[in-house]
């Protein structure tokens, strides 16, 4: 194919917006395992108009018959709250993580420091009514 030419000088990695209050749309969820192998949702969601904006990441950690109580309840509180922001459907019996994709919520966003010294923004998720 040989030498391509394109633009590339001026492209730089999108970066993580100010903390604030913003709106989201998801744009990926998959349903897959966590590092410690339970089953998870991972979420990505990109800042709307923000197109500069890195983008979001969000996991929903579902909790097993080894999850202690109180661990039990936080995951649980957080999925609630999440489906809460970006107005997914739910039942008592839980929800269909299909529905994510393509749904907006607005959300406050918090700056943080990774282990790999960058910064990224993470959902700091309402509480519920």
């Amino acid at each position: 194919m040989g030498f391509i030419k394109v633009p590339l000088d001026d492209i730089k990695e999108n970066e993580p917006v100010a903390e604030g209050e913003y709106e989201l749309r998801i744009i990926k969820a998959e349903d897959t395992n966590s590092k410690a192998g339970n089953p998870m949702t991972a979420v990505t969601m990109r800042v709307e108009g923000i197109p500069t904006a890195a983008l979001v990441r969000h996991w929903l950690v579902y909790p097993t018959e080894e999850t202690p109580p109180d661990q039990r309840h936080m995951r649980l509180l957080d999925i609630k709250r999440f489906l809460h922001c970006f107005h997914i459907p739910m039942d008592g019996g839980g929800f269909d993580s299909a529905d994510l994709e393509g749904q907006t919520g607005k959300c406050f966003v918090a700056q943080e420091e990774g282990d790999d010294d960058q910064v990224y923004n993470r959902l700091r998720l309402p509480r519920l009514r």
